[in-house]
């Protein structure tokens, strides 16, 4: 790991910290929240993480007008199929007819990857990952998996080795490490650009036209 990405880890852990005690104002205004107008995306956090890690990722999505943002959250120790079932009852509540889109981080990619390999057809409009374990037998054609080069926990897969449909993208990020990628302007750009493109009022036009 380079001192620059030393610099911007250090930097994220600490954002991160200070986020936690921010988990009692988002459920506070939570209570507060209009009807939202876009279909659902859903946050979950790295292996040991709360919602209020994702708190400037949400930000940016209802800036974006994704204005429908639910957290998902699970115990630390639970099994990633489990964890997946959970999800699973998730969506089934908060999806309806349009269907959800995943963003995960770290652990949190993994297990909506699991969801999503047997997922009804039409759950999952987006499948977006950062820095999340994967294995390279696994088979994701839908997702976007987003990595950083200088990542000592999750490093980014070398692509000769995955199978085919292991992704649908794959995008490594220069000089970043692993809680930096929640943060990064090109992470957030990616995450809009798909869910954009993905959202329910585009796909009702394509098919349409």
């Amino acid at each position: 790991m380079n001192s620059r990405t030393i610099v911007t880890e250090i930097a994220a852990a600490g954002v991160l910290l200070g986020s936690y005690p921010l988990d009692w104002l988002i459920r506070q205004a939570e209570q507060y929240q209009w009807a939202p107008s876009s279909e659902p995306v859903i946050l979950a956090h790295g292996f040991g993480g709360n919602r209020s890690n994702l708190l400037a990722l949400a930000a940016y999505l209802r800036l974006a007008r994704f204005d429908n943002v639910t957290y998902f959250q699970y115990p630390r120790w639970q099994s990633i199929d489990d964890s997946a079932a959970q999800l699973g009852h998730l969506i089934e509540e908060k999806g309806g007819e349009s269907g959800v889109h995943l963003i995960g981080h770290s652990l949190g990619g993994t297990i909506a990857r699991r969801y999503a390999a047997d997922a009804p057809a039409g759950a999952v409009r987006t499948l977006i990952t950062l820095g999340s374990p994967y294995s390279y037998g696994q088979r994701s054609p839908r997702e976007i998996g987003i990595f950083g080069d200088d990542d000592p926990i999750v490093p980014a897969p070398i692509e000769d080795m995955l199978q085919p449909a292991a992704f649908a993208r794959i995008v490594v990020l220069h000089d970043i490490g692993h809680l930096a990628l929640i943060f990064h302007p090109e992470v957030l750009r990616i995450i809009g650009t798909e869910l954009r493109a993905n959202r329910a009022s585009e796909t009702a036009h394509a098919t349409t036209t």
